[in-house]
C-alpha cells in the first residue's frame, strides 16, 4: 500500500496521560529516549501500547521534528523494503506534553546511575508535541531471543582509493585506535568488519567473526539459538538488499562530484540503521525474524562537511590503504582478501 494512503488511513493516535500506567526505560540513542507502557487493566491504552514502544525526543537536541520523520520513513523508508523486514512505527500526539513528559523523566531519573555516562543528565523534551510508536521488537515469549546489532557499512566507500586494503569502518576504527589507542585497543574485538556479514556463506572466518559479535552471551547461547543465528548469517536476503539500496544512493561518495545531498543523505541513513533479530522459542518451526529500525533521516546540510572532512582524513592518513604511522591492526575483509591473492 503506498504511503500516503497509509497515512491516510490510519487516524491521528492522540495520548493524553500515563496516569497509573507503569513505565520503564528501555534504551536511548543521541537523540531519543525509548519506554515500555504498561496500562493499568482494562485500560483503553492497552491497544496502543500493545506490541509498541514508546520513542520521545531528548531535550537540547538538534534534528528533525517527529512528523518529518515520519514522513522520510514512509515515502523513502518504506518503499526500499518489505514491510517484514521494517520496524514498524507510527506517530503519536502528546496532549498534555508537560505532564506526560514529567513521568518519562521521572522514570528515567530512577536508572540515572545505569546511563551511558555521556547521556546521564539528558532528558524528555517537555513540550514535545509527537512521541513515536515503536515496534517492540524484543522476546514474545519466555523462550525467544532478541538480538541487535548494527550493519554499518556493507560495500567500499566509493571515494576510497582504488588501492584500498580497509573498507570505510574498519579503515575509521584504524584512525580511531590512532588517536586514541588505550580506548579502542580494548574494543577492538567487539568491532569486526562488516563486510563479513556478506560471506558468511562461503567464508568460515567470516561467519565465526560476525558469530563472535552477534551472537547472545550466556546461558543464551544455547545450541539451538546458535544454529538459528548460524543458518540466518548464511541465509538471509535483508542484508545484500541494504547493501544494494547503500549503493544505489551513493555513487560518487561525499567527495564526489556533482553530489546529491538527497542521494547521500539516505545512503548514510541505511548505513547507520540497526538490525533486530528475534530467535523464537520454536525455531526451526517458526523462522527467525530480521527488521531493520532506526532509519531517521539524516540532516545532511549540517554533516556534510563532517563527512567530508572524516573521508579526506581517511583518505590523506592512509587508513584505507593501511599506510598509517603507526601501522594499526584491523581484520578487514579486503585485506584478507589481498592477502589470499598473494599466499
Amino acid at each position: 500500500m503506498p504511503p500516503t494512503t497509509r497515512s491516510q488511513t490510519n487516524p491521528e493516535l492522540s495520548l493524553t496521560s500515563l496516569e497509573d500506567c507503569q513505565i520503564k526505560f528501555i534504551g536511548e540513542g543521541a537523540a531519543n529516549l525509548v519506554f515500555a507502557i504498561t496500562p493499568p487493566p482494562n485500560s483503553p491504552l492497552t491497544s496502543i501500547f500493545n506490541g509498541y514502544l514508546l520513542r520521545v525526543p531528548k531535550a537540547e537536541t538538534k534534528t528533525h521534528d517527529y512528523p518529518s520523520l515520519q514522513s522520510y520513513w514512509e515515502t523513502t523508508i518504506c518503499p526500499l523494503f518489505p514491510s517484514s523486514n521494517l520496524v514498524q512505527q507510527r506517530l503519536i500526539r502528546l496532549s498534555s506534553p508537560s505532564s506526560i513528559t514529567a513521568k518519562l523523566n521521572t522514570a528515567l531519573g530512577t536508572v540515572e546511575s545505569t546511563r551511558r555516562p555521556d547521556f546521564q543528565g539528558t532528558c524528555v523534551l517537555s513540550s514535545a508535541e509527537y512521541g513515536m510508536l515503536v515496534e517492540d521488537m524484543r522476546s514474545v515469549s519466555g523462550g525467544d531471543l532478541s538480538l541487535e546489532f548494527k550493519p554499518k557499512w556493507l560495500s567500499p566507500s566509493p571515494s576510497a582509493p582504488p588501492s584500498s586494503l580497509r573498507c570505510r569502518n574498519c579503515a575509521r576504527e584504524a584512525l580511531r585506535n590512532s588517536l586514541h589507542p588505550s580506548h579502542h585497543k580494548s574494543h577492538h574485538a567487539k568491532i569486526p568488519c562488516p563486510l563479513d556479514l556478506l560471506h558468511c556463506s562461503h567464508s568460515s572466518a567470516s561467519l565465526s567473526n560476525m558469530m563472535s559479535y552477534i551472537s547472545p552471551p550466556p546461558p543464551l547461547n544455547t545450541v539451538s539459538k546458535l544454529d538459528a543465528l548460524t543458518a540466518w548469517l548464511q541465509s538471509n536476503t535483508l542484508l545484500p538488499q541494504l547493501r544494494q539500496a547503500q549503493i544505489a544512493h551513493d555513487k560518487t561518495g561525499p567527495l564526489g562530484e556533482g553530489i546529491n545531498g538527497e542521494e547521500l543523505q539516505l545512503a548514510m541513513t541505511l548505513r547507520d540503521c540497526s538490525c533486530f533479530l528475534r530467535i523464537p522459542s520454536d525455531y526451526p518451526r517458526q523462522p527467525v525474524e530480521a527488521k531493520l529500525a532506526d532509519l531517521d533521516k539524516k540532516n545532511w546540510e549540517k554533516k556534510l562537511s563532517y563527512w567530508q572532512g572524516l573521508e579526506r582524513e581517511l583518505i590523506e592518513g592512509g587508513y584505507y590503504e593501511a599506510k598509517e604511522e603507526p601501522r594499526q591492526v584491523t581484520d578487514c575483509w579486503l585485506e584478507r582478501q589481498a592477502k589470499s591473492l598473494k599466499d
